[in-house]
C-alpha cells in the first residue's frame, strides 16, 4: 500500500494532537470503568466500592497497593490500545501515517 504525501504539515500535526488526545481520554474512561468492574469482581463482599482518595481512612493499605497495581497495569494497557487505535483510524481516514509515526502499525 502506497501512502500519499502530507500536504499541510502544521494542520496535520494539530489535528493529530486532537485525535490522539480524544482517543486517550476515551481510553481512560473505558479503562476506569473496566477497573471498577474488575475491582468489584475481586472484592466479593459487594460493599467495597473503589475509593480513589488515598487520604480516606476506609481505604486500607492492602487495598491501596492492590488498587495501585491494578490501575497501573490497566491504564498502561489502555494507553497502548488507544494509541494504536488512533494511528489505525488516522491511517484509514487519511491514507497517511500521523505526524511523527515512522512505521505503519501491524495488527
Amino acid at each position: 500500500m502506497k501512502l500519499r504525501p502530507a500536504r499541510d504539515t502544521v494542520g496535520r500535526e494539530t489535528l493529530w494532537k486532537i485525535v490522539s488526545t480524544v482517543s486517550a481520554m476515551v481510553g481512560a474512561l473505558i479503562a476506569r470503568k473496566l477497573l471498577e468492574v474488575g475491582w468489584n469482581a475481586v472484592r466479593k463482599d459487594g460493599t467495597s466500592k473503589p475509593i480513589l482518595d488515598p487520604a480516606d481512612r476506609r481505604f486500607s493499605r492492602k487495598d491501596a497497593v492492590l488498587w495501585a497495581v491494578t490501575a497501573g497495569i490497566g491504564v498502561g494497557i489502555a494507553r497502548i490500545v488507544s494509541a494504536r487505535l488512533a494511528v489505525i483510524g488516522w491511517e484509514a481516514a487519511t491514507g497517511t501515517l500521523p505526524p511523527g509515526v515512522e512505521e505503519p502499525v501491524e495488527v
